[in-house]
């Protein structure tokens, strides 16, 4: 550290990812007195703006790196002379070159005699005899850092005035660990910088005095190194360890030459120990005094001309450099002006786009307007328009290229206040449209967290090809930003509002809100129509098209709520245009008195529809995937159901008059001309419910509440779509096999019921992940059952394919599955199978097919007796039963269901204390072959299913083509 007699000042290691920093300012110039731990110097890096702190006390008399310099860490940018008149040490200070300890101490008594000294000497001097061994040697670079086997303790560093603290990160070196003098120890982190701390001699780690995440504080000693051997002899003079003398505070005490009057200065000012002194011999009052240092410390000049002005700083022109990530940023504008862009301009509402934020806060999830826009971009410009993201460059003979980089990296403008000055910042998320919405919030936050607590990295901010700027969130209405040399497009958006003039009266006439959005893009690769149909694309998704929203609540795990009505009219005229009435939502406001008989009537009439749309819509659901004609049209159906409006005597105007909230709906809405077609989807569509014959009220309603919300109706992600297509490619393709290789053998294919399958994987799921149960047990009849086997049984195909091979190779059969029972002919159609199914978490479940003991429906009783086996627990006394063991799930024939009288009787049995298992799932399969007869002949009910209606069974029906 020393040179000569003098301490170097070395622009210290700030983390591996800085290399290099510029010397904003020199607080002291050669000549100046300086105090170990005093502020000497502020480095800018590309992360961080920090103050040096002197190593030691003295006088500066040498200056190696002026202002504006960029220099690398570990260079020397000045010297001190530590024998000359500084700090706080008027009567010792170091020891001379080739002193010994023992003259150090006379010196220090000497001192002590001195009523001119002050206690720093004797300190320094004590101190310095209690380290001698240990501490380094700063004048003689040749000598010893320290006697063999003593103890050297490892300092916490001062960090300048504006650092009280550190938290300690993380210990590099372990107890007992040997270390190189100069080697990292430990990383120390402030609100300033990380930085390592080296080990100040060779030896070893002998003693950790804090453990990892502890706070410390600068000038603290935080471990011990035995120090090993000395590497050479001679004797030097300690220097002491920076922060060990008491009261170099660098703040002088007051004093006054007669000049003027004596002046104390606050200790909450940021003054350079000069302007301290000056202050105090001018007697000059600094609390009013502006600073214009770096973070607003006063300087000598400041004070002298705070002087000249009677106290007053002068607002005269100041010239500041510009450094660091602020030049970075100045430059990037310069370069922008070369770049030929032109801006297209839209206007959208922001109905939606609202309503489903305020769906995902109530879910529990923190997304803002902005996470939702930048996801519309990304996905906008990486599905839809790419060439947004193409950018432009020149090659090494200057000819103009066009690049596609395949993907949208989206930055991110980011506004940030540091030390009371404002810069920009653009964190990029790499290929940002095909993250799932969890990757890009994640993503998103993980950046503006960094950018805030100024821990960016180089990479952080390489590679946007496409940019998202918000200034509307300060209120801005639109804004046609820069765009930056390498970027395809930026996306400036406004402020969020009622258009101009309606601010007042927005709400009360039913107005959307709207916001303002601009593409400024490089038009020499991008025209003005590519960028107006861009922002077409942008407003699509933020509207909802394209599945934007059913993914994004997908990939968070929530629950898509109803459609988002738009605003409706809080006023509407009154009778005769003479003024505004109430609100249509308060029927009472409208009435001074009794309720129109009209009004009550309509109400009436309105629960009736609701009543009727519940239980008999079903009916004109759109079920039949092959869409058979019916013998009656929709509207002869609406009519017999009792939902046709006319009949019902309800007008257009009615409608809009019931409020939704006397109506004990669960979908939604202000009215019930909200209200009816959302009911009408939910019960007339490719899904319909029968549950109002359920004698229980508590049960109805909740089974309401649920259906109408959607809660259990959750969209499917992409990666739950692709995994669905494969499970309905390999259902598909067996089948197809088996027909081309088996032709004229008995099937009983699938045909037209793929997705029974995948709904049976479901419910395995289900069971064994969300309620616990241990077993599966299925029962089916023929129709499906080898594709049943394949897939959800896991047996092999060549066991099934070997049984269509005739009674020759039955044997062989049997090496490959030994619970085969051998035979031909539709034998094979009543086996049996179990196996374990792996379920998402890593457990699994066991599954088990049931063998038939006959035909199409008497495997019921087998499945539900087998359940109830499962549930019993035969180890104890009286076999106590749990039902959540084991599922009962039974395949049924759509012909078979209501024909077999076993299905009658084992229903009959459910509720019965000697047979109940807790329930069955019942699949009736409906694939419109029900052997010789149709269902008109063999039924005297709409559906097969209606059989269970007497037995309180919820009943759902599905279009089997609407996956």
């Amino acid at each position: 550290m020393a040179t000569g007699t003098t301490v170097q000042v070395i622009l210290p290691q700030m983390g591996e990812s800085v290399a290099e920093g510029t010397v904003l300012e020199w607080l002291k110039q050669p000549g100046d007195e300086v105090t170990e731990g005093e502020d000497l110097v502020v480095i800018s890096t590309d992360k961080v703006d920090a103050e040096i702190p002197a190593p030691a006390s003295g006088v500066l008399v040498v200056i190696h790196s002026q202002d504006g310099e960029t220099v690398q860490s570990g260079t020397v940018v000045g010297e001190i002379d530590p024998n000359g008149s500084g700090g706080s040490s008027s009567g010792g200070g170091s020891a001379p070159e080739g002193s010994s300890s023992e003259d150090s101490s006379g010196d220090a008594s000497a001192a002590q005699d001195d009523p001119g000294a002050n206690d720093a000497t004797s300190s320094d001097a004590s101190e310095a005899g209690d380290r001698s061994d240990g501490a380094a040697k700063a004048e003689d670079p040749a000598g010893d850092k320290a006697t063999g086997g003593d103890l050297v303790d490892i300092v916490t560093p001062s960090a300048g005035d504006s650092v009280t603290e550190a938290t300690l990160l993380e210990w590099l070196v372990e107890e007992g660990a040997e270390v190189e003098e100069g080697a990292d120890v430990l990383v120390v982190s402030t609100d300033k910088v990380d930085m390592e701390l080296p080990a100040p001699v060779a030896g070893v780690l002998e003693k950790k005095l804090f453990a990892d995440g502890d706070t410390i504080h600068p000038q603290e000693v935080i471990g011990h190194i035995r120090a090993g051997a000395p590497k050479g002899g001679g004797d030097a003079s300690p220097t002491p360890v920076p922060g060990i003398a008491e009261g170099a505070e660098g703040t002088p005490q007051p004093t006054t030459n007669g000049s003027g009057s004596a002046s104390t200065i606050p200790d909450d000012v940021k003054i350079s120990p000069v302007a301290a002194r000056v202050a105090e011999v001018e007697g000059v009052d600094v609390s009013g005094v502006r600073g214009t240092g770096p973070q607003g410390r006063i300087t000598k000049d400041d004070v002298l001309d705070a002087q000249k002005n009677g106290g007053r700083s002068s607002a005269e022109v100041k010239r500041t450099p510009i450094r660091g990530g602020a030049s970075a940023l100045a430059r990037g504008m310069e370069e922008s002006l070369t770049v030929p862009t032109a801006t297209s301009f839209r206007t959208i509402t922001i109905t939606t786009l609202d309503g489903r934020r305020k769906q995902l806060k109530a879910a529990g999830e923190k997304v803002s307007f902005t996470h939702l826009i930048g996801y519309a971009i990304a996905r906008a410009a990486t599905e839809q328009m790419p060439v947004m993201a193409h950018t432009y460059e020149k090659d090494d003979e200057g000819n103009p290229v066009l690049v596609d980089a395949g993907q949208v990296n989206l930055g991110i403008a980011v506004d940030v206040e540091r030390r009371g000055k404002r810069t920009l910042m653009v964190p990029v998320i790499k290929d940002a449209g095909r993250l799932s919405f969890r990757g890009f919030l994640d993503a998103f936050n993980d950046l503006i967290a960094k950018a805030r607590d100024n821990k960016l990295t180089g990479d952080d901010m390489q590679g946007a090809n496409v940019q998202l700027t918000n200034p509307g969130g300060i209120g801005t209405v639109a804004s046609v930003p820069r765009l930056m040399s390498g970027n395809g497009t930026i996306v400036a958006t406004g402020s969020i509002a009622y258009p101009v003039g309606l601010g007042e009266v927005g709400e009360l006439i039913g107005a959307e809100k709207v916001m303002s959005m601009t593409s400024t893009y490089d038009h020499r690769i991008i025209q003005g129509a590519q960028s107006g149909q861009f922002l077409k694309t942008v407003e699509e998704y933020l509207q909802g098209e394209h599945e934007f929203y059913e993914q994004a609540f997908a990939d968070l795990g929530a629950d898509l709520g109803p459609a988002i009505e738009k605003p409706q009219p809080k006023i509407q005229a009154g009778a005769g245009g003479a003024g505004a009435a109430a609100t249509a939502g308060d029927l009472s406001a409208t009435q001074p008195g009794a309720p129109s008989i009209e009004l009550l009537q309509a109400v009436q009439a309105a629960t009736s529809l609701i009543r009727a749309i519940r239980s008999h819509g079903h009916l004109l659901a759109k079920l039949d995937p092959l869409e058979a004609v019916s013998d009656s049209t929709p509207e002869e159906i609406a009519r017999q159901i009792g939902v046709d409006l006319d009949r019902l005597g309800l007008s257009e105007e009615h409608l809009k008059q019931i409020p939704a909230s006397i109506l004990r709906t669960f979908v939604g809405g202000e009215t019930l001309a909200d209200v009816l077609p959302a009911l009408r989807d939910v019960y007339c569509g490719s899904t319909a419910y029968e549950v109002e014959h359920i004698s229980e009220n508590e049960q109805r309603v909740w089974l309401r509440e649920k259906i109408e919300s959607g809660e259990f109706r959750k969209p499917l992600s992409p990666e739950s779509k692709k995994s669905l297509l494969g499970r309905l490619i390999q259902v598909d393709t067996f089948e197809r096999f088996m027909q081309k290789a088996y032709l004229g053998q008995k099937r009983f294919s699938i045909e037209g019921l793929d997705i029974t399958v995948p709904v049976i994987d479901e419910l395995i799921h289900l069971a064994g992940a969300r309620a616990g149960a241990q077993e599966v047990i299925i029962g089916m009849a023929h129709r499906g059952r080898l594709n049943v086997l394949a897939h959800n049984l896991g047996r092999p195909y060549d066991a099934l394919f070997t049984e269509f091979e005739g009674g020759s190779v039955i044997a062989a059969a049997k090496t490959v599955t030994q619970d085969l029972q051998g035979g031909t002919g539709d034998v094979k159609y009543h086996h049996g199978a179990s196996g374990r199914y792996e379920l998402p978490d890593g457990k699994s479940i066991g599954v088990v097919l049931e063998s038939n003991p006959s035909h199409l429906e008497f495997v019921n009783p087998v499945v539900l007796g087998a359940a109830r086996a499962v549930q019993t627990d035969r180890g104890q006394a009286h076999g106590p039963r749990d039902e959540d063991v084991a599922l009962p799930i039974i395949l049924h024939g759509d012909a078979a269901f209501p024909g077999q009288g076993v299905v009658a009787e084992s229903l009959n049995l459910q509720a019965l204390e000697g047979y109940r298992v807790g329930g069955a799932v019942h699949l009736i399969c409906n694939n419109q072959v029900g052997f010789t007869t149709d269902p008109t002949d063999s039924r005297s009910t709409k559906w097969s299913s209606d059989l269970a209606k007497g037995f309180d069974v919820p009943i759902i029906h599905v279009n089997a083509d609407d996956v």
